[in-house]
């Protein structure tokens, strides 16, 4: 049995400690990829303290994982040795329904197999994968969750569109049509990936952000309005305005008063998690009828979208790729620890940590 190094949480909320873990052998369908750095997303902190009721120990996380392929299974097609590669939130479905002949495994029928979850996820974690995730040295992985990066994307900003990109790309493909008026809600990683997608499909987008000094940097991405959420006058003005909004904030939200923003038929969509003991929310009914306005929610992206988002990107890289207002932050894995407590804290100084062996 091939053995390699990988960082992992024990308990809930424990620190993660480099360990020595086993890794499964290859299948016929999977490719070995040697990972290079990983992006750290917000649901990697919610997981390590179990914020959401799914998670099992021991747990290696990470689902931004970049690296290059080492060794291909017999019945592998589409990948050779030494091509470079990412690794999301998914890696296995049941590729048998309907969403998955499509390349929309994030809605399998049967439930994708999360990259790193086991039986506490339900139907997303039949296997036990706990210990699999991408803050491993080597990933085993089905040949089809292992998306191509194109030479023009440096691998920290490839890492940061595997989960937030493939996050925000799929309400985009799904709500967002050329002239939407567009709310993106929490200008972070995840808010930012989607301002800049929304404008390329040619939505008119309009950020709202706890922060006023975000907007100068929204604007240079693709926004063209800006809305601080604790200004009640700005707010008004912005009832009755947007096709769709996009809610990014990992925290609850008050759904009543972003459903305000919406036009009559509008979609609210919700791609932010919060955690397990803050999942309510209200609305009434009537309102909701008599509007036909819609909430709706979005987990990541399948293949066929990945694939289209590393296209997508690389087509407008001028756009896609960091700026001064906008940079990735590359740490090694030493300090897994103290970055997310910084991303947890939010005293972080760039949008997304990248994690580099």
């Amino acid at each position: 049995m091939e053995t390699t190094q990988a960082w992992m949480c024990t308990a809930p909320g424990a620190p993660l400690e480099l360990k020595t873990i086993t890794l499964p052998p290859l299948k016929e369908t999977q490719v070995q990829v040697d990972i290079e750095m990983c992006g750290l997303c917000h649901t990697d902190i919610h997981m390590q303290d179990n914020d959401w009721g799914i998670s099992n120990y021991p747990m290696v996380p990470g689902h931004e994982g970049v690296g290059f392929v080492s060794v291909v299974g017999s019945a592998v097609h589409h990948l050779k040795v030494g091509d470079r590669v990412g690794i999301a939130w998914m890696r296995d479905s049941c590729n048998d329904c309907g969403n998955c002949k499509v390349g929309r495994e994030n809605i399998c029928l049967k439930g994708y197999q999360g990259t790193f979850l086991s039986s506490n996820a339900g139907c997303w974690g039949k296997e036990n994968c706990s210990e699999l995730g991408c803050f491993s040295k080597v990933v085993h992985v089905e040949e089809k969750f292992a998306f191509k990066i194109p030479d023009i994307m440096p691998s920290p900003m490839a890492a940061s569109l595997l989960c937030g990109g493939g996050t925000v790309w799929e309400p985009v493909c799904d709500y967002v049509t050329p002239g939407s008026k567009v709310g993106v809600i929490s200008i972070g990683g995840l808010g930012t990936t989607a301002i800049k997608l929304a404008h390329i499909v040619g939505g008119d987008v309009v950020a709202f952000s706890s922060s006023a000094n975000k907007e100068a940097a929204v604007r240079e991405i693709g926004a063209t309005g800006f809305v601080v959420t604790s200004d009640k006058e700005a707010m008004a003005a912005a009832t009755g305005t947007l096709d769709v909004i996009i809610d990014t904030c990992p925290a609850n939200s008050d759904v009543a008063s972003l459903m305000d923003l919406l036009k009559f038929n509008g979609t609210y969509v919700r791609v932010g998690i919060p955690p397990a003991a803050d999942q309510s929310f209200s609305y009434k009914w009537i309102p909701l009828i008599f509007t036909q306005k819609k909430i709706a929610g979005s987990i990541v992206t399948g293949s066929e979208r990945s694939n289209s988002l590393f296209s997508t990107a690389a087509a407008h890289w001028d756009l896609m790729k960091e700026s001064d207002d906008w940079k990735v932050e590359v740490v090694p894995f030493e300090e897994i620890n103290e970055a997310m407590h910084k991303l947890k804290s939010r005293t972080n100084k760039g949008y997304r940590y990248i994690l580099k062996w």
